[in-house]
């Protein structure tokens, strides 16, 4: 297949370069034909025209670029900074950017440009989502993730694997609300920010677009899209699309596969009336990548990796650490003008997820227990010290569906909104074990039957079943005075959370859960002096239930079988009360520039640590936390083809509290955040004269600790992506063939990207009664390294 698609693809190139200019088509005569598409046409067949929120956002390209890939040359910044009118601090793309991104990426990677993101990429391509974000210093799981109008993250761990939502080339757009998050989000953990994304709509005309990618790592990729223009006179249109992704890991054993379907619906009528039908599909094989100690990296570098042999009682055999998993999206957004001044938006949505993941361990032969019954002999071979290898398999699955709505009513100056949001999880987690042979397989990797215990039953250290319902109300009132030049809005919202599970370890307590029902208050200001400057201040309240299992259940040594924590009913949530101060400029560039101020209850960061054999996500409560900052963008229109853009934000985070661990205090108050960098920066040049097109993204990422006593960290990062490529004219059937190159960590900087797991303490530390905390080991991420990939599409 890859042969063929290549042979298509050059003889296309050939082609081009032979008909010479007489016949290829003027820029000119391509945007002429497009003035005659309907204002309708105009607004949704660009991708990335949407209307999020309050804010809508409209642009017409009459005079722009008509890319199959959706590049239109008109957001300034190169498309990372598209205009806003919100009453908060908001960052974005367009597909201006996005479409000379590589095509693998995820929503992680395209968004480390953006003031206040940090993004802890340890995969270059992004296939795979090990990678994590942080928003101001705040972790993937304090942002809210919102997709086609649903919550993207899995609702319990708030773990959001974005290279599963959609494939780069269907985004149209993305933006990041640095801030809490709007009102009617579906969201439960945005103390920090929101991050919204959604498919371009499909095209109003018959056609498609056909790429293909291969580069370094034996990396490959075909990807499809068709669109089937408007289906008879029913005004339904639709593009369905499918990819195929492989790659070798980039350090270390193993390879990535990735299958992947998007398909959108969209049937528009009247005045402001639109429903919407979004499925996704994504099933993918990830390798595993060894995070590692400040030790390790020092003495192993890129090197500290698992083995790719089986040895007698190893069990970091690559194999043994292999994830798989499904998944499934469904959301209709929709939207009704209902007339006097009514409006609806309803969204009812489904989501599902399956998979496991296994890591390789060893047991006890006959020492070993499920919650707090004795095993037995377990039959294992191949012993060393009475212990056999094992993979470690945490599986389970998750259905989630809900619906959010709105009525909007508009008199006068006055516009009121009230709204609701339901949801519901169901969610299975297990922990198994598979028994590992001498060739290093496991009897039942994907399958088959568990380890089972001297009377029969399966050996779990893990059994959960847990039920989270969640209801949120909200009621918001927005007054425009001075001619709509000044928008004042005050809002609440009440968000209420249940959660029940059973824990069937024996010995465990058997039911567990909590309630929560939280007020979240919220007002802003705005004001538009003219269409070029405005000034804004807003003040939130965002919450985020504790993650995990952990807080709630009981955990039981599977190697003792004791109790090793106890789960508790009164988990606090973290809480957050912010402040942003921003002005936006408008016109021959956009500019945003703004303070911010957040003051955190409860904060909790999250740790991946081993638990039973598998690693686990467990939180820390840290207290109190005070952060604030400033942030800056500034992105120029397209100006003799050249579209550049920077971004730089200023974070100061530090704890309010001391840390109480091993019995007593540690002084950790007035000490800085872990994983809270003093300051990043970005800058972004973009060149597109139609034809040749070309750009860097250079990230700064300063330094940032790994301990609350600010006793290890990491050091600063700097890293370049580099992108070139050529677009031609039309070549008969084919529209605007074009052929791209991107080089990912251009200049192979060797570094640590991110912190796995923070500690109280990295060095021996005294507390606050005189006794000699123990150091603990904080681990890291390793940063992705160079790779290159070269794309060749085409419209049709």
């Amino acid at each position: 297949m890859r042969n063929k698609t290549l042979f298509v693809l050059m003889s296309m190139t050939a082609l081009s370069s032979s008909i010479g200019e007489a016949r290829a088509k003027s820029l000119s005569v391509a945007n002429s034909r497009e003035r005659h598409t309907p204002v309708a046409s105009q607004k949704t067949a660009a991708d990335g025209i949407q209307a999020h929120g309050n804010a809508e956002e409209l642009r017409v390209f009459a005079e722009g670029l008509h890319s199959p890939t959706g590049v239109t040359n008109q957001t300034p910044g190169g498309g990372l900074l598209p205009p806003r009118d919100d009453a908060a601090m908001v960052s974005g793309a367009s597909r201006d950017f996005i479409a000379k991104q590589v095509p693998t990426s995820n929503l992680f990677s395209l968004m480390q440009m953006a003031p206040g993101v940090t993004v802890a990429k340890t995969d270059p391509l992004g296939v795979s989502d090990r990678s994590n974000v942080m928003i101001r210093g705040m972790q993937q799981n304090e942002i809210g993730w919102e997709f086609e109008g649903m919550p993207a993250d899995d609702q319990i761990n708030h773990v959001a694997d974005s290279s599963e939502w959609s494939d780069s080339e269907n985004i149209g757009r993305f933006e990041i609300r640095q801030g809490s998050p709007d009102m009617s989000a579906p969201v439960l953990n945005a103390v920090g920010a929101l991050v919204s994304s959604s498919l371009r709509d499909p095209s109003f005309h018959r056609g498609g677009y056909l790429g293909s990618s291969f580069g370094t790592n034996n990396a490959f990729r075909e990807f499809i899209r068709l669109d089937s223009g408007e289906i008879g006179h029913s005004g339904i249109r639709n593009f369905t699309s499918f990819s195929y992704t492989t790659n070798d890991n980039w350090r270390g054993p193993g390879n990535n596969t990735r299958y992947h379907v998007d398909s959108k619906f969209v049937k528009e009528w009247g005045n402001g009336n639109r429903v919407a039908a979004v499925v996704t599909y994504n099933r993918l094989q990830n390798a595993w990548q060894n995070y590692l100690t400040l030790s390790q990296w020092q003495q192993y570098g890129t090197h500290y990796n698992l083995a790719t042999s089986f040895k007698s009682g190893q069990a970091n055999y690559y194999k043994l650490w292999i994830n798989r998993r499904s998944r499934v999206m469904i959301s209709l957004p929709s939207q009704f003008n209902l007339g006097h001044g009514l409006s609806l938006t309803a969204t009812p949505y489904y989501f599902w997820m399956s998979g496991s993941v296994p890591n390789g361990t060893t047991l006890s032969n006959s020492g070993s227990y499920s919650g707090t019954q004795a095993a037995g002999d377990l039959g294992l071979e191949d012993l060393s010290t009475g212990r056999g290898v094992v993979a470690a398999m945490a599986a389970g699955y998750t259905f989630s569906s809900g619906i959010t709505t709105g009525l909007a009513y508009r008199r006068g100056i006055n516009l009121l909104e009230v709204g609701a949001w339901y949801n519901n999880v169901d969610r299975r987690a297990m922990t198994s074990y598979a028994a590992v042979g001498g060739n290093g397989q496991a009897a039942n990797l994907y399958g088959g039957y568990a380890l089972t215990m001297a009377n029969g039953s399966i050996l779990y250290s893990t059994n959960l079943h847990e039920i989270q319902q969640t209801t949120a109300l909200y009621v918001q009132d927005t007054v425009s005075l001075l001619h709509d030049k000044l928008k004042i809005s005050a809002g609440f919202r009440e968000a209420m959370v249940d959660l029940r599970g059973t824990n069937m370890l024996p010995g465990a307590r058997y039911y567990a859960g909590a309630s929560y029902a939280i007020p979240l208050p919220r007002m802003s200001i705005h004001y538009r002096f003219n269409s070029e400057h405005q000034v804004f201040f807003n003040v939130n309240t965002a919450f985020r239930t504790p993650v995990g299992d952990t807080p709630f259940y009981d955990t039981i040594s599977v190697s003792t079988g004791k109790i090793t924590s106890h789960g508790s009913s009164s988990v606090k949530p973290e809480y957050s009360i912010s402040e942003e101060l921003g002005y936006r400029y408008t016109g021959i560039f956009n500019a945003s520039i703004g303070v911010f101020n957040y003051n955190f209850k409860n904060r909790q960061l999250s740790a991946t640590a081993p638990l039973n054999g598998v690693l686990t996500t467990q939180y820390l409560n840290v207290g109190g936390q005070t952060t604030r900052g400033a942030e800056a963008e500034i992105g120029l229109k397209r100006w003799h083809h050249i579209s550049p853009y920077a971004s730089i934000s200023y974070l100061h985070a530090s704890i309010d509290d001391n840390f109480y661990t091993g019995g007593t205090y540690l002084p950790t108050k007035g000490r800085v955040a872990p994983m809270s960098p003093k300051a990043t920066a970005a800058v972004g040049i973009n060149y597109d004269d139609s034809h040749f097109f070309g750009g860097l993204q250079f990230n700064w990422v300063d330094a940032m600790y790994s301990s609350f006593m600010n006793d290890q960290g990491i050091p600063e990062r700097k890293t370049l992506d580099i992108n070139a490529g050529y677009r031609m004219s039309d070549v008969g059937f084919f529209r605007k063939p074009q052929i791209q190159l991107n080089i990912i960590n251009a200049a192979n900087t060797k570094y640590l990207s991110g912190v796995v797991a923070p500690v109280a303490n990295a060095k021996a530390q005294k507390g606050a009664n005189g006794k000699t905390i123990a150091a603990s080991t904080p681990t890291y991420d390793v940063g992705a390294g160079f790779a290159a990939l070269v794309s060749i599409s085409t419209g049709f």
